[in-house]
């Protein structure tokens, strides 16, 4: 858990101070948004009133001066950079080989979904295809090692995660190497950073416990419960897919239709479900097969 502050930007350094005493008093981390339009220096400020902190992370950063990514090194501030978004809203070039000129480990998020897609893998594919346009200076060990131990760490859960180390949770994540997009694997950080994403996730364990086999969710009150492969055979990966998606949907309050292997999306049509005192789905889209979506 952490607490996240409104920033110099949107109010003022007295209640910036006060949410920073009220975090030291709960014992959280804080995060804030930052960046500059080249003229603003809030990082500068927050230093000068002494509200710089090692258990804060500034998020973007865009326009902020270098001199400034050096006063947030020197307080053990961590810098979170969110290429998609800031690439996509007009922010700028992500911050990431500034970040690392002045000494600190960057570490990576995705910001805003559905804004930008919510994994990692593109997360990381985007900062690297950035950066090494830019002066070519990062490798694609550099890209995991923000998204897995420096993410911990600026998290203060470096002693516990982020890295396949003896004494930390075994939080581990199994990818195939097997699927037509990444085969055949001959680098694995390379192939996780240029061409990775979530369809070759085959088991997530945290701390030790096995959240998903053979790509599909397990444990209490998901799908294959009983089973953990759901009856599903290895082979049948769209089957796999299909199930993990009804878990979801309905963990959501949204009813799923899979259609057959001839349907398209005229099948399809969407419906809200508007009825009162319906429980947590009501007011949610639904699904049903049968009626054409207007204007198809």
């Amino acid at each position: 858990m952490a607490l996240g502050l409104r920033g110099h930007e949107d109010t003022s350094t007295d209640t910036v101070a006060e949410e920073l005493k009220l975090a030291a008093e709960l014992g959280l981390r804080t995060s804030v948004h930052t960046g500059s339009d080249g003229t603003a220096r809030s990082v500068a400020d927050l230093r000068e009133h002494g509200l710089l902190r090692d258990t804060t992370t500034f998020v973007h950063g865009n326009g902020i001066d270098d001199d400034e990514l050096r006063m947030l090194a020197e307080a053990g501030s961590s810098v979170s950079i969110s290429p998609d978004v800031g690439l996509k809203r007009g922010f700028g070039r992500p911050l990431t080989g500034r970040v690392l000129a002045a000494g600190l480990r960057p570490t990576l998020s995705v910001d805003d979904v559905p804004a930008a897609g919510g994994d990692m893998f593109s997360t990381m594919r985007t900062a690297y295809a950035v950066q090494r346009c830019l002066d070519g200076g990062l490798r694609s060990r550099d890209l995991l090692e923000f998204a897995t131990v420096d993410g911990a760490q600026a998290c203060g859960l470096g002693a516990r995660t982020g890295s396949i180390t003896p004494g930390k949770d075994a939080d581990v994540i199994l990818l195939r190497a097997d699927d037509l997009t990444v085969f055949p694997v001959s680098d694995p950080a390379a192939t996780i950073v240029s061409a990775g994403h979530p369809g070759l996730v085959d088991t997530v364990l945290v701390a030790g416990r096995i959240l998903k086999r053979d790509g599909v969710l397990v444990g209490r009150g998901s799908p294959g419960a009983e089973d953990p492969t759901g009856g599903i055979t290895q082979s049948d990966r769209g089957g796999r897919r299909h199930t993990a998606r009804r878990y979801v949907a309905s963990a959501a309050g949204i009813g799923v239709a899979v259609l057959g292997p001839t349907a398209s999306v005229a099948d399809l049509v969407v419906t809200t479900d508007t009825t009162k005192d319906r429980g947590p789905s009501c007011g949610k889209p639904r699904l049903r097969v049968g009626a054409p979506l207007p204007g198809w």
